[in-house]
């Protein structure tokens, strides 16, 4: 009998030491990938952000270099000094385009998504069909173009802003939000003699600052990284956003250096990677702000009871 004992005991103390062996080592990987995975993502951005600081002869001899020893700023000033680049004009626009293009879609997409989230609404399925056609269809590039012209909102700062309407992906986010709006509260305010218009402005608003984060978010980068319709509408350089400017940068900050055995050609890499991290900042700068907000928003948004 009490071999036996002695026989389970050991077995035991075994089978726990595998098990305390095999949980140590997938801690030891777990952390191992974690650590792999953070540097990946860090990496780049500390590199862009080093690299600003270099001269193009040091970037070019050491390109995976993650510290250096002679900063300088001659990427920053080039930006902000060459008129050719424009760069604080374009900063400028784009923080003016940015601010005026979140007010104005957020305004319209909650007016749009809190309407179609009533279900006592005519022709509401109707409706929010017109809407999700138009993520699948477009007129075109060359009506489109047309169009702006005949607006006369070409080369000017509003065709940045305007033609802009509202993203139906952020209208469906936020319809679905409204969707599971408690609608006690409603009835509350309602019995209180409260009108619909200051249900949604004093009720409904107020605790709705997760989803509207969201959106601001969704939209603001969106609208600080477009370069596209820029490039299609605006001609000034004045007129250029940040996103336009930083491509106008990366395509004309080249050049020729004479060296031993012929010509060998240099690239502005301390122009574009201040030109990156200029364009970066603010987002970088904002967005921890409203992190917690962005990431509450997008969870009510996402679930459906």
């Amino acid at each position: 009998m009490e071999k036996e004992c002695i026989k389970m005991v050991r077995g035991r103390r075994k089978s726990n030491l595998k098990k305390d062996w095999f949980d140590t080592s997938f801690k030891i990987l777990s952390i191992t990938v974690i650590v792999l995975l953070c540097f990946s993502i860090i990496y780049p951005f500390w590199s862009i952000f080093i690299k600003s600081f270099m001269s193009d002869k040091d970037i070019i001899g050491n390109p995976l270099a993650l510290w250096t020893n002679d900063f300088q700023l001659d990427g920053y000033r080039a930006i902000f000094t060459n008129r050719t680049y424009n760069f604080g004009r374009a900063f400028l626009n784009s923080v003016y385009i940015t601010l005026a293009t979140v007010i104005y879609q957020l305004t319209i997409t909650t007016l749009t998504a809190y309407v179609l989230s009533r279900k006592n609404l005519p022709f509401r399925k109707t409706l929010t069909f017109y809407f999700v056609f138009t993520m699948y269809f477009g007129g075109g590039l060359i009506p489109y173009y047309l169009l702006i012209k005949d607006l006369k909102l070409y080369n000017t700062l509003e065709v940045m802003i305007f033609p802009h309407f509202m993203s139906v992906f952020n209208m469906l986010v936020m319809r679905s939000f409204f969707l599971n709006f408690p609608k006690e509260i409603e009835e509350a305010a309602i019995i209180d003699g409260a009108s619909k218009f200051r249900i949604f402005v004093s009720i409904v608003l107020p605790l709705s600052k997760a989803v509207l984060a969201t959106i601001a978010v969704f939209i603001g980068v969106s609208q600080w990284n477009n370069w596209y319709s820029a490039m299609l509408f605006i001609a000034d350089a004045d007129k250029r956003p940040l996103a336009y400017a930083l491509q106008i940068i990366i395509e004309k900050s080249r050049g020729t250096n004479s060296s031993i055995g012929g010509e060998v050609q240099v690239i502005g890499k301390s122009i574009q990677y201040a030109g990156i991290v200029v364009s970066i900042l603010p987002i970088m700068v904002i967005y921890p702000f409203l992190q917690k907000h962005f990431i509450k928003g997008v969870t009510i948004g996402a679930v459906k009871e």
